[in-house]
């Protein structure tokens, strides 16, 4: 008999197998999602909140990675299309997907706010010359933004948030418009019947870039931004906030001596938004041109007709690539030389026909505009030139 005989068993055999089970990663990653991130200090004394981003945060986004891709291959194998197992399999993938790209927010916000927290407590390490000419209210405006965004960051790590919690209590109080806006498309916001905190968000962003960097930077991240989001499963662009936005900044920052503005900045960032779509890019600049009261302005309409100069010219560069089979740049020099009839046949009559009627009705609204005529001539002779090309058999040279 042994001194322990009297003590009273509690595990059964049922419950000692599973003791005695090994360790799955189903086991490990509920175990991981039932810790409490700021208790129990490891043997170093740090929690694990310590080192970034909690472990099981990222084993989670392994998983779910893992799930998505087992989901598609099992669906992709059955080949039950219709069926009942088939909109199961459909089902899920969904659901995994949905949660997969919360997470992707997740982390992404996490990154942005520590990223912008670093950038804020940097500032102290600037010349004490220039912390000098700061006041000092704005000093202590941004240490205490980086607390906050410090903050925030941590309560990333200690859960997962749903989407409406990542934008209203992460996203928008730190003004992360380009998160927002991934967010608002993700989740197909339909709000507002006229898209206003869409286009809003849109003009908040390019605000942004343009405090940060200029009519270069709000470009680029239209370029980045646009492109990542359109034709986004049917959403489309505000192309006429984003336009009118663009162009009146690039117009104010070049007539104050701020920042050298080219003329085809504008316009080639919003055909790479929409990823060469020409036709929307001209609508948004022909109904801009065609409101009287939204540009008053002379200077300010010549300014787009040279945008839309840009734009006609792409077209044709763009449908003549797809006959031969190149790229717009690959027919920019292709076109640089003397065309036969034949070569010049290739790009479809039709197509043709619309470029030129647009060139020569913009031709046509250049001579309108009261300005005199060594303001207006180079446009003129643009869309002239373009015109010509377009009509003439023989000659692209100058086109």
């Amino acid at each position: 008999m042994t001194r322990t005989h009297s003590i009273k068993k509690i595990a059964n055999p049922q419950m000692n197998a599973h003791l005695l089970s090994e360790f799955t990663v189903e086991k490990i990653s509920q175990a991981l999602n039932q810790m409490q991130p700021l208790k129990a200090p490891r043997p170093d004394g740090f929690t694990m909140v310590h080192d970034g981003f909690l472990r099981f945060v990222k084993l989670r986004y392994q998983y779910l990675s893992n799930a998505v891709l087992q989901a598609k291959n099992a669906s992709n194998s059955n080949g039950l299309v219709g069926s009942a197992q088939g909109a199961f399999d459909s089902g899920l993938l969904d659901l995994l997907e949905g949660k997969l790209a919360v997470l992707r927010f997740q982390i992404k916000i996490k990154e942005e706010l520590e990223a912008l927290a670093s950038r804020l407590e940097a500032s102290p390490g600037m010349p004490e010359s220039v912390q000098n000419e700061l006041p000092e209210n704005s000093l202590t405006a941004d240490a205490s933004i980086a607390n906050a965004a410090r903050e925030k960051a941590a309560e990333l790590s200690l859960g997962l948030k749903s989407i409406t919690q990542l934008y209203n209590e992460y996203a928008v109080p730190f003004e992360l418009w380009e998160v927002c806006l991934e967010m608002l498309y993700f989740a197909n916001y339909s709000g507002d019947s006229d898209s206003s905190i869409v286009r809003e968000t849109w003009a908040r962003l390019i605000d942004q870039a343009l405090s940060r960097g200029g009519i270069a930077e709000a470009c680029s991240v239209l370029k980045s931004v646009g492109s990542h989001i359109y034709p986004g499963d049917g959403a489309v662009l505000p192309f006429d906030t984003l336009c009118l936005h663009l162009e009146k900044a690039a117009l104010e920052r070049l007539e104050s001596g701020v920042e050298s503005v080219g003329d085809e900045d504008v316009a080639r960032a919003l055909l790479a938004a929409c990823k060469g779509a020409t036709e929307p890019v001209l609508n948004t600049y022909d109904q801009l041109l065609s409101n009287g009261a939204i540009l008053p302005s002379p200077k300010f309409r010549l300014r787009l007709l040279r945008s839309v100069l840009v734009v006609l010219r792409e077209w044709a560069m763009s449908v003549f690539a797809q006959r031969i089979g190149t790229s717009a740049a690959g027919a920019s020099l292709i076109l640089g030389g003397t065309f036969s009839l034949e070569q010049t046949a290739v790009i479809n009559q039709g197509v043709r026909d619309k470029i030129t009627s647009a060139a020569n009705r913009y031709m046509t609204e250049v001579r309108r505009l009261s300005l005199p005529q060594n303001q207006t001539e180079a446009v003129y002779r643009g869309f002239r030139e373009l015109e010509e090309s377009l009509i003439s058999p023989f000659s692209f040279d100058r086109f």
